[in-house]
């Protein structure tokens, strides 16, 4: 499988961040990567405590800098902090999956809306091409990839509300999302995809009830949905 952090790494905000001084081994920042694509993948699976002593071994670095990139990744609800227990991999519950949905819903049918406004025809013609290509060759790409290039999609079309916090906004979600939508993808196929020209086509027509009811209607996730994947990636993360 291609690595997350490799392939996500085009459709973050344009957010400047700070890096600590370079020394031997791997800096805050590069191990902060490596244990976030193990808490968005569930290498460590839902509700199992981490173990930090073995981390510690596995990337060659003392405990302060693995607690400071942990304690990032608890910030960002991809990990829980129990108080005189640990840190534990996040549950896999499909009441949590679903007000995640609720979530991107409303902000990426609110960004349409504003793109529809705002967004510029060399910009709206750069994502349709973007997305064409990932097409062409959707029938040898993997299912993770093709995860990781739908969520790149989706970042830029919210950027083309020219709202930066909507993009971070969705940057996050989609880390906390993305086991459930890759395994939907593993079983239902691509669909849907078909559906993110007609959302730039309604952009471009600056026809705004049309953003919002395709927009709605391609995000929406009934409960039994949810239901079927998240038992789905349950059955494979504790079998293998």
């Amino acid at each position: 499988m291609p690595r997350y952090s490799s392939l996500l790494r085009e459709t973050r905000p344009n957010v400047r961040e700070t890096t600590p001084p370079k020394r031997p081994g791997l800096t805050v920042n590069e191990l902060y990567e490596r244990l976030k694509e193990m808490a968005v993948l569930y290498t460590i699976r839902p509700g199992e405590r981490v173990n930090e002593l073995e981390l510690a071994q596995r990337f060659d670095v003392s405990r302060t800098p693995l607690r400071e990139a942990l304690n990032r990744l608890v910030a960002e609800s991809l990990l829980h902090f129990v108080p005189n227990r640990g840190f534990f991999a996040r549950e896999l519950h499909r009441q949590d999956i679903f007000d995640l949905f609720e979530l991107r819903r409303s902000i990426e049918s609110s960004a349409v809306l504003l793109a529809a406004e705002r967004a510029s025809i060399k910009d709206l013609r750069a994502l349709r091409k973007f997305w064409k290509e990932v097409m062409k060759t959707k029938a040898q790409t993997s299912a993770a990839e093709l995860t990781i290039k739908d969520e790149e999609f989706h970042v830029r079309l919210v950027a083309l509300a020219g709202n930066n916090e909507m993009v971070r906004a969705l940057y996050g979600i989609n880390a906390r999302i993305h086991f459930v939508r890759w395994m939907d993808l593993e079983q239902r196929g691509h669909d849907a995809f078909a559906e993110h020209l007609d959302i730039l086509d309604a952009i471009e027509a600056r026809d705004i009830e049309r953003c919002r009811a395709l927009t709605e209607s391609h995000i929406t996730w009934r409960m039994e949905e949810i239901a079927r994947v998240v038992d789905a990636g349950v059955v494979r993360l504790f079998s293998r």
